[in-house]
């Protein structure tokens, strides 16, 4: 999967068609001849057998002799293709932990396609178990509000489509913007424990922004002593950093 990720949607094009990509600098209004079309196809065709180490066979057995190059070429690619999903986690990509939602004023917000949030969420019900194999896993309960996947006429909000209607592609590859929020977040009885435990973070970063700049040798010591204006004017300006208000 990663292997014709990587070769079909980056490298085969610019193989191809190189002055569409702009990796060859080509006069006004010239043009690759046709011979030096025919020779990129050949490479592509070459490197293609050996991203997907498919032989030369039947109709093409007179290229046999370069098998074994496209079996050595294959290890290659292979080494390639599990060293680019050697990659940093989400979380250290992004700089998000577990608390990073409780600091952010404002929401995150995504761009996708209609088409896009019909396999997202078709890929998110197919594996669930994989997604979230802990039974508590609180992800289960935003797997079973999903329900059944969607249609593209449901979510934009058109009449049902014959299967083969052009219009339905074309719906399919319009963009919308989702506002992120936790589902989780939502003030009430049935949210108690999350609203304290929200709480308790809250407070705890709070009196940390406190003692880096009151001393004292014990907390009661520092949440007792009168700070000084410069210690409150540093304090308030952390708080102001950290998107909080006092």
């Amino acid at each position: 999967i990663v292997g014709n990720l990587l070769y079909y949607r980056y490298m085969n094009p610019a193989i191809v068609a190189p002055d569409a990509f702009d990796i060859i600098e080509i006069s006004a209004g010239g043009q690759l001849t046709t011979e030096q079309r025919r020779n990129l196809g050949s490479v592509a065709k070459m490197l293609q057998h050996a991203a997907s180490n498919k032989m030369f066979l039947g109709d093409n057995a007179h290229l046999n002799p370069i098998n074994e190059y496209l079996s050595s070429s294959n290890q290659k690619f292979r080494r390639f293709f599990l060293a680019a999903c050697d990659v940093h986690s989400l979380e250290e990509k992004f700089n998000v932990d577990q608390y990073s939602d409780l600091v952010t004023v404002t929401k995150p917000v995504i761009y996708i396609s209609i088409g896009e949030i019909i396999n997202t969420h078709t890929l998110l019900l197919d594996h669930q178990d994989a997604i979230a194999p802990e039974h508590n896993d609180p992800i289960h309960e935003l797997l079973e509000d999903l329900g059944e996947v969607p249609t593209v006429e449901s979510l934009i909000g058109e009449n049902p489509l014959p299967p083969d209607d052009p219009n339905k592609d074309l719906m399919g590859k319009t963009e919308v913007s989702l506002t992120l929020t936790n589902k989780f977040d939502v003030p009430g009885e049935a949210n108690t424990e999350m609203d304290a435990k929200t709480l308790l973070l809250n407070t705890k970063r709070l009196i940390v922004d406190v003692i880096r700049f009151q001393p004292g040798e014990t907390l009661t010591e520092i949440l007792d002593s009168t700070a000084s204006p410069e210690q409150v004017k540093n304090t308030c300006d952390v708080v102001e950093i950290n998107y909080f208000s006092l």
